[in-house]
């Protein structure tokens, strides 16, 4: 074990499953792969850098629609 997740969920704006959490620092590079145990079963993860979430205002993007 290297870490551990803190909350999760499924985060619609990428379309996959999110976890949140700590590993040891030599994990911590954006682009490692992992695998994550959820309620007994072993998932591939991988260590993100940006924010899994969609940064541009809603206001902004009807702009660029017109």
């Amino acid at each position: 074990m290297i870490g551990y997740t803190t909350s999760g969920g499924y985060g619609w704006t990428v379309q996959k499953s999110i976890a949140l959490g700590y590993v040891d620092s030599p994990y911590a590079e954006p682009g490692t792969k992992l695998e994550v145990e959820i309620l007994g079963a072993k998932c591939k993860a991988t260590i993100a850098k940006e924010p899994l979430v969609d940064t541009e205002p809603v206001r902004s993007k009807k702009a660029k629609a017109k």
